[in-house]
């Protein structure tokens, strides 16, 4: 919550709002792996907010990059700095308008969480106890060796540079360390992986086929009143448009688990 405050320049609801999504991801910090995956057979989500698919992907690859334990406290909240510096940093700002604890824990899992079971009341315990642990700190608590910046040392008191010998070598420069390459994270596509394992008769896709091939021929041939018609062919229309968009949900939704498997 300290880290987040003097980074994000949040306040103190705003970081327990944070704290309370992150909680209930990871069960207060003890569960790094997702114990049920929501996409069957897949490694599931990782890390304080369980990143899954794409973003598991790419913390893996910022944790490789940089040396880090995906387990350790540096590599989560590091690799949480730089989406809520990038790509979701529009989160911020969301969380920050939002007036109350529970209003903020809203508006931050809808901006970075986007889970498919949104659980709030969980969401609002664990702000809840996270506020609870800020005040019983006594609200200022030690920041850990690795997140104390250089700057923050007083500049008046420089490190006194190692002795030279005058008959060593000159030592030489260290290379310039390679810029990091970006991070890119991809939104995955949500849909209820549930469909993929109901018996054909309670799937969606089949009423929506079943209901269609009924109401085609009740429109031709039925002998209603024109408005009559008129209503059957549009909801024939509606439920082609939904199987369409449903096919390619589904799709992607296979995509994006091979892809994962393959990773």
């Amino acid at each position: 919550m300290a880290l987040l405050m003097r980074d994000f320049k949040v306040g103190l609801d705003d970081s327990a709002a944070v704290l309370g999504n992150l909680g209930h991801e990871c069960a207060g910090f003890t569960a790094m792996q997702e114990i049920k995956p929501t996409v069957p057979s897949s490694r599931g989500g990782y890390g304080w907010p369980m990143w899954t698919g794409p973003r598991r992907r790419d913390f893996e690859a910022y944790c490789k990059r940089n040396g880090f334990n995906p387990a350790d406290d540096r590599a989560n909240y590091g690799f949480l700095f730089s989406e809520l510096k990038g790509p979701y940093r529009k989160a911020i700002d969301k969380l920050t308008a939002a007036r109350d604890l529970n209003a903020k824990v809203k508006a931050f899992e809808l901006a970075y969480e986007q889970a498919g079971v949104k659980s709030y009341a969980s969401r609002n315990q664990w702000a809840a106890i996270a506020l609870d642990a800020w005040h019983q700190a006594g609200g200022n608590p030690a920041l850990p060796d690795w997140a104390v910046r250089a700057a923050d040392k007083p500049a008046s008191k420089p490190q006194p540079a190692p002795p030279v010998s005058d008959t060593a070598e000159p030592a030489k420069p260290a290379p310039a360390p390679a810029p990091a390459p970006p991070v890119v994270v991809e939104k995955p596509v949500v849909v209820d992986p549930g469909e993929l394992h109901k018996p054909v008769t309670k799937t969606k896709t089949f009423w929506t086929w079943l209901l269609t091939a009924l109401g085609a021929p009740l429109a031709a041939f039925g002998n209603f009143d024109w408005r009559v018609q008129l209503a059957i062919v549009a909801v024939i229309v509606a439920f082609a448009v939904y199987g369409i968009a449903r096919r390619a949900q589904l799709a992607q939704a296979v995509r994006d688990l091979r892809a994962e498997i393959g990773g």
